[in-house]
C-alpha cells in the first residue's frame, strides 16, 4: 500500500467512525457534553398548543455570552422536541414582568386577541430600557413571528 492509499484508507475509517458515532444515541449521549457550550443557563420554560393541529411548544429563555435568546421546539407524540426557531435579544439582560399578579421572565398571553397564545419575555437593554419582547403565532406560515402593537389613532 502506498502512502497516498495509507491516507485514503485512515479518511474512510475516520469518515466511518464519525458516522457511527453521530447516528448512535448512546455514544451521542456519551460524547456531547464535550461539545456542549458552557455559556449558556436555561432561565424559564414555558409550553403551549398552537394551530389547527395543536401542536405542542417547548420555548426556553436562554442567557448566553452574547445576551438573551428564545428558543422555540415543537414536542411530537413521542416527547421528542425539535428545534424550530430562535430569536436573539443581542445584548439584552434578563427581566420580569407582571402578568395576573404573578412576576414572570417569560409567559404566555393572548395580547392580540387573536385566540393563540402570545409569547412574551421582557428584558432590559444595555441602556436600561425595558422591553416587552412579544412573538405571535402565524398560523397561515405556521411560525411565530414578532408582534408590535399596531397604533391607533
Amino acid at each position: 500500500m502506498n502512502k497516498n492509499q495509507k491516507i485514503l484508507a485512515s479518511f474512510a475509517v475516520l469518515a466511518i467512525t464519525i458516522a457511527v458515532v453521530t447516528n448512535t444515541p448512546y455514544l451521542q449521549k456519551k460524547i456531547k457534553p464535550f461539545f456542549e457550550n458552557t455559556n449558556r443557563e436555561v432561565l424559564a420554560k414555558v409550553s403551549g398548543f398552537y394551530g389547527v393541529d395543536q401542536n405542542q411548544f417547548l420555548i426556553l429563555k436562554v442567557k448566553e455570552a452574547s445576551g438573551l435568546v428564545i428558543e422555540i421546539y415543537q414536542t411530537d407524540v413521542s416527547g421528542a422536541q425539535d428545534f424550530k426557531q430562535k430569536f436573539e435579544l443581542t445584548e439584552d439582560s434578563d427581566s420580569y414582568v407582571t402578568l395576573d399578579k404573578s412576576s414572570t421572565n417569560l409567559a404566555l398571553s393572548d395580547v392580540d386577541k387573536d385566540g393563540y397564545l402570545d409569547i412574551i419575555a421582557p428584558s432590559v437593554d444595555r441602556n436600561g430600557n425595558l422591553r416587552l419582547n412579544t412573538y405571535r403565532y402565524n398560523l397561515d406560515l405556521q411560525t411565530f413571528e414578532p408582534y408590535t402593537k399596531p397604533e391607533t389613532d
